[in-house]
């Protein structure tokens, strides 16, 4: 293997400076606009002699501006941790060899380790040689306008070149070379504009890309697993091919992709490391520590993530699973955003009539104002518990019938207002079998099941999912 480098660094920045030089003009006598061109100023004697066609006699044209670097040094001002290494994980659009286009699935994914560069400090200079002072000032003024003092210059448009951009700043001006008064040979006046540039020069950068694995389909079903310990009955399925004789191989290994446990809040995902146990109550992404990027699990499967067509499921615990639609949150490589297929998720169960609340209330500190008939609240609290054991009980007006009855109901109910009375819709006291209802003030869908011994709502499917209860299908 060749240890030879060499990238033309130096020469985009200088190709880029003669572009900031280039498309001036100037009017001559006869009032027409004439374009100037912009030559490489430090050119090889060979050439030279070409434009002279080999004669003394030859006199170059004028006006034109020359460009060359007049001073490179190392900038230890700027200089940074050379040991730092950046990574970047890059994932390409699927190329479809047929019609020579982009597709607008997924290809391969990268992984591009990019060393600190090495930065320089370079003086360019610009000589605009004029055949009189007429022509000197128009393209000097033209060109000064710009540099106040100084013009952004981008070497490159790669995405991942985190040193294209840097600065052109007019140091130096000298507005005349030749001797004034003149001697008896008449030279061409020339005008000479120094520009300061901080640059970077990058070494080669380390490209990982795995290439024999082209499809990945995890489907694991495990309670748990701790250390890359899994319980039996964990399965992952393989699809593999071998790129030499073109046969596919697909196999069951007993693994768990990364131990990771699942956070399903409000139709995204977050990775949970494997942990001893997990608070149930845990309602947010901000309660979560050592959070995991999504990317360490999508990047064992290269080319395979397709954005809005890869799936996650769920596993329920009759075994059936909702499927949802997944794709990186583009800010936050943290989350994924899910797409629920709604045929996937539970249906609710329908209570007289419907199958909804309108919200989910503390009676104690909510007031039902402006009763509209048909509505109806899942209740966190008892209303008027003390109704039926004190004689001439009398509760809030709030929780009145219309007849100023004092109406009674206990925590987790669902009750309805029908115009003159509350009625009890779902009695939590009395039904032990699961329902589903969805809040349609948030679209959150709540399940009713019995929980360590305990008849309560929860969340029908967010919530916190165990290593095995979840599987990503690429």
């Amino acid at each position: 293997m060749s240890d030879y480098f060499y990238d033309g660094q130096v020469k985009r920045y200088l190709t880029q400076f003669m572009r900031l030089m280039s498309n001036f003009s100037y009017k001559d006598a006869k009032g027409q606009l004439v374009e100037v061109p912009v030559r490489y100023g430090d050119m090889s004697r060979q050439v030279g002699n070409i434009l002279k066609k080999n004669s003394e006699n030859i006199m170059q044209s004028a006006p034109f501006i020359s460009c060359y670097i007049k001073d490179l040094q190392h900038d230890r001002n700027r200089m940074q941790d050379p040991t730092f290494i950046s990574k970047v994980q890059i994932r390409e659009r699927e190329f479809n060899e047929e019609t020579g286009e982009y597709s607008r699935n997924q290809g391969a994914g990268y992984t591009v380790e990019r060393l600190m560069p090495t930065p320089y400090l370079v003086t360019f200079s610009a000589d605009i040689w004029s055949t009189n002072t007429d022509q000197k000032l128009q393209l000097w003024e033209q060109i000064v306008v710009f540099f106040n003092p100084s013009l952004e210059l981008q070497s490159s448009d790669n995405y991942i070149d985190w040193s294209s951009l840097s600065v052109v700043e007019l140091v130096n001006q000298t507005f005349e070379t030749r001797t004034v008064p003149q001697g008896l040979e008449g030279e061409i006046s020339v005008a000479s504009l120094q520009f300061s540039c901080p640059i970077w020069i990058n070494p080669p950068a380390k490209v990982k890309k795995l290439g024999i694995i082209t499809k990945v389909i995890s489907n694991v079903f495990v309670s748990g697993a701790l250390n890359g310990v899994t319980e039996e009955g964990a399965y992952k399925d393989i699809s593999l091919t071998n790129l030499f004789t073109g046969d596919v191989l697909v196999g069951k290994s007993v693994v768990t992709p990364g131990n990771f446990g699942l956070l399903v809040l409000n139709n995204t995902a977050s990775l949970l490391p494997i942990k001893e146990s997990v608070p149930t109550e845990l309602t947010s992404n901000a309660d979560l520590t050592n959070k995991q990027n999504w990317y360490s699990i999508l990047d064992l499967y290269p080319g395979q993530f397709r954005a809005g067509l890869s799936q996650l499921r769920l596993r329920k615990e009759d075994g059936t699973e909702i499927v949802g639609y997944i794709g990186v949150n583009p800010l936050d490589d943290f989350i994924i955003n899910i797409n629920f297929d709604a045929d996937t998720v539970p249906g609710n169960t329908i209570l007289a009539g419907r199958g909804t609340v309108d919200a989910i209330i503390d009676p104690q500190k909510f007031n039902p104002a402006n009763k509209v008939t048909g509505t109806r609240y899942l209740i966190l609290e008892d209303i008027n518990p003390d109704r039926d054991t004190f004689p001439g009980y009398f509760g809030p007006q709030a929780w009145k019938n219309a007849n100023t009855s004092d109406f009674k109901a206990s925590a987790n109910d669902i009750i309805e207002w029908d115009g003159a009375f509350w009625n009890i819709i779902f009695d939590s006291t009395t039904i032990q079998a699961v329902v589903y209802i969805t809040n349609t003030f948030t679209g959150i869908q709540y399940k009713w099941n019995n929980l360590d011994g305990i008849w309560q709502w929860s969340k029908s499917y967010e919530g916190i999912y165990d290593p095995g209860s979840w599987r990503l299908v690429l």
